[in-house]
């Protein structure tokens, strides 16, 4: 019976490591960091007047933020002193996505690592009539 018991024992201590979860993984869920979800890049266009210098291949640029919205593609105009910001925003977005990516990988891994210790811990606790 104690080999049972043992066997029991490192059952129960490995299904109590899989519930655990580090800190680092949830810190991008616990962080009060603002989020802004879309990506920020400079847009280069041309106005078409024969006497500006975009005819000669120097074009207007703007810095643009880009997001999906309702299944479809909006763009908002961003100031250039406003753009350090927006553009951090965007970045911690994309890693916050990216921890949830990872998070939801890591569960569903363990996910069945804890049904296959349970059903062990079942076996070996189970009693036959």
């Amino acid at each position: 019976m104690q080999i049972k018991g043992d066997r029991l024992s490192q059952l129960r201590q490995r299904l109590k490591q899989l519930c655990n979860l580090h800190w680092d993984w949830i810190g991008s869920f616990l962080a009060g960091d603002p989020l802004i979800k879309g990506s920020l890049y400079t847009l280069r266009r041309k106005c078409f007047k024969a006497s500006c210098r975009c005819a000669r291949g120097q074009r207007h640029e703007s810095l643009v933020l880009t997001a999906n919205v309702e299944g479809r593609t909006k763009l908002w105009m961003i100031p250039p002193e406003g753009s350090q910001e927006i553009r951090q925003a965007a970045q911690t977005y994309r890693r916050f996505r990216q921890a949830r990516k990872e998070l939801i990988q890591e569960l569903s891994r363990r996910r069945s690592q804890m049904l296959e210790t349970i059903a062990a811990i079942e076996n070996i606790r189970l009693r036959r009539p």
